[in-house]
């Protein structure tokens, strides 16, 4: 994983959702189909902190 993007959101049901696009370049992606993308749903924000820092150790 070299090249991310992150979008959060707070619900207003409450909790949070992360979603995480890998965006580095492979042969899959580069013809426009990007299924590399991740999804996580939170209660609160220290699990969202937790599973941020997961995801920066990640990257190269």
């Amino acid at each position: 994983m070299k090249d991310v993007t992150i979008t959060m959101v707070k619900s207003e049901k409450g909790g949070y959702r992360m979603i995480v696009n890998d965006d580095t370049e492979t042969e899959e992606n580069a013809k426009g189909s990007k299924g590399n993308d991740s999804f996580f749903t939170f209660d609160n924000k220290s699990d969202v902190k937790e599973k941020l820092d997961e995801i920066f150790g990640k990257l190269e």
